[in-house]
């Protein structure tokens, strides 16, 4: 099975336009933003429009303009990868971002955050998070200074993130890792002003690194390791931290090449193609661009310095997006950061301490819904599901119930069920089949919905239901970036034996170098199934849980690491510098009357 490129007349027709000429943009009118809120606010605030759903403790008028970008930018990305992007099966699920005022609260989520990490994308059971960082006020920008206007360099970061997340949420692509940096890194550099937009700016941290090169350093890739599996091997530390950068600077230069052209552009689905049925990505690129990594380096070092164009152009025709801002009681605004970072599948040491803090400060204010959501979350997760009953299921009785309380109340409820024998389980089997239903109707697409069906049904029937493998299977077509889910799919495809889709789904899976658990698991599974399963077989395989720890798609500050590197560059030539003088001392510059010590 092939990935399903397919060509768009109306996509075609904006991407030439982006290239050569200008769109026909609808005039500009005020953006739509609806408020509501109450007295005694906190500073956070909850931001939803078409695709998104953004809680921030940032400003509000940052948040709305964040929020604005983030659906032109969306937008944008389902132009520049619709002939690769599959069909979606049914309405998407919006998704979840929290955009924080201050980096470190980052620690508050992951605590293994890597040295200059910017931005978290967390792929957990219950779905998928971001987690995006003010730097700076977000300013709007003049259509005709969208080219020489300095980027602002916290939104490149978030626009690189986002970019990374859509090719795993919307398509197939898992390789190679150059195309999918050069992918996000180019989008980094994407403006809009009011009725125009400007692509293939260069993001700020890698034109600190092409500065630093051009200052005479060294560098240390080419671009066989670059398209390469292990592209900083036999670098020591210090090196290994500028190859970093050199690594995102040049897989920005190659997709600038190949999307900066339409040509090129046309003959992209070959070279992906290629890579996910087992090419060699070097030679993926030479058949599909003749362009041969030995001379790469050279050829796209010339065309950065001659041919590389930034093009300002209309924005695509369409509405300004509608976004609805909700502003937080300052009571309630305590407890969302808690709340998403138990959505972030923490540690068990870090839930065990937010049940802890929430039993205690969600405890003090029981009229809190927030603080009773994040504390009943807690509960089910890292406490005892019975605890949470009452306060979910009076939650789940109102009419305007969303969909992650029902979907919290079905899972305590299933939690209850396993605990107790087959006779016993009927009343909580019931009860989670209920929310589950209505959690459905509220947000059909949810990967977590149909895995909690899938869940349900082997507990109560001992088997899959065709509805639940059905469910699955329409929930992986819509959102691609749930490990957990894609799971749930390859074994769904073998129950109904539709092994060329499993097999299609296993070599998603194992083409993703940055997740290793997960392509093991995908390689023998793929060994078993080449030996053959019976439907037994792939039941006791569902019935699994995979761990529970989720994984963590970084996004790191590479000016930041520009300048570790400059600093230790420096250091570097300074100790150069005495090493010779000391070799090969000038007698010009040798002291007449040496001092003397008494």
């Amino acid at each position: 099975m092939v990935l399903p490129f397919k060509r768009s007349a109306a996509a075609v027709a904006v991407v030439c336009a982006l290239v050569g000429g200008a769109c026909f943009a609808q005039e500009a009118g005020p953006q739509s933003i609806v408020v509501t809120g109450q007295r005694g606010t906190s500073a956070w605030v909850r931001a939803e429009s078409a695709h998104v759903v953004v809680l921030s403790d940032a400003p509000r008028e940052d948040v709305a303009r964040l929020v604005e970008h983030l659906e032109r930018l969306d937008s944008l990305l389902r132009v520049y990868t619709d002939d690769y992007r599959p069909t979606s099966a049914g309405p998407e699920s919006k998704l979840n971002l929290v955009y924080l005022n201050d980096v470190r609260d980052l620690d508050l989520v992951a605590a293994d955050r890597p040295a200059n990490g910017i931005a978290l994308f967390r792929d957990c059971t219950d779905g998928t998070q971001g987690f995006l960082v003010r730097t700076a006020p977000l300013a709007a920008i003049d259509d005709d200074k969208l080219v020489k206007t300095p980027l602002d360099e916290g939104l490149s970061y978030v626009s690189e993130a986002y970019a990374r997340h859509f090719l795993y949420r919307h398509t197939d692509v898992r390789g190679p890792s150059a195309w999918i940096e050069g992918f996000a890194n180019y989008f980094a550099g994407v403006r809009f002003g009011a009725t125009q937009m400007v692509i293939g700016r260069t993001p700020p941290g890698v034109g600190r690194y092409f500065y630093f090169l051009d200052q005479g350093h060294r560098y240390n890739l080419d671009y066989a390791d670059i398209l390469g599996p292990r592209p900083f091997a036999n670098l020591s530390d210090t090196r290994r931290r500028a190859a970093g950068v050199e690594f995102e600077a040049r897989s920005w230069l190659l997709a600038h090449y190949i999307l900066g052209a339409g040509e090129r552009r046309r003959k992209l689905g070959t070279f992906l193609n290629a890579v996910h049925q087992g090419a060699e990505p070097a030679a993926a690129l030479r058949d599909a661009f003749g362009l041969d990594v030995g001379a790469a380096s050279t050829a796209l070092w010339r065309y950065r310095l001659q041919r590389a164009e930034v093009m300002r152009v209309e924005q695509p025709p369409g509405p300004r997006p509608e976004i609805a801002i909700t502003t937080m009681s300052a009571t309630s605004g305590g407890f969302m950061l808690a709340d998403a970072a138990l959505k972030a599948c923490p540690a068990p040491a870090q839930g065990e301490a937010l049940l802890r803090t929430l039993t205690a400060d969600a405890g003090a204010v029981p009229n809190v819904e927030a603080g009773q959501l994040a504390l009943n979350r807690a509960r089910v997760d890292w406490g005892d599901p019975a605890a949470a009953l009452p306060w979910l299921e009076k939650t789940a009785r109102r009419a305007d119930a969303g969909a992650d309380v029902l979907l919290l109340l079905a899972r305590a409820h299933l939690k209850l069920a396993a605990r107790l024998d087959a006779g016993a389980r009927a009343p909580h089997l019931d009860a989670a089949r209920a929310g589950i239903a209505r959690a459905r109707e509220r947000d059909p697409g949810a990967g977590a919905v149909a895995l909690a069906a899938l869940d349900l049904s082997l507990l109560a029937d001992g088997k899959p239901s065709p509805e639940a493998l059905d469910g699955v299977l329409t929930a992986w077509r819509t959102g691609r970036d749930s490990r957990t889910l894609a799971r749930a799919a390859v074994l769904a495809s073998c129950y109904q034996v539709d092994v060329p889709r499993a097999e299609h789904i296993l070599r998603t899976l194992e083409n993703d170098v940055r997740d290793p658990a997960t392509a093991a698991w995908a390689a023998a599974f793929q060994r078993r199934l080449d030996g053959g399963l019976s439907l037994a077989d792939i039941a006791a395989e569902m019935r699994l849980v995979p761990g529970a720890g989720g994984f963590s798609e970084w996004t790191i500050d590479q000016v930041s690491v520009m300048r570790d590197v400059e600093y230790n560059a420096g250091l570097e030539d300074a100790r150069g510098f005495f090493e010779q003088q000391m070799q090969n001392p000038d007698p010009s510059k040798a002291l007449l009357n040496p001092p003397t010590s008494r």
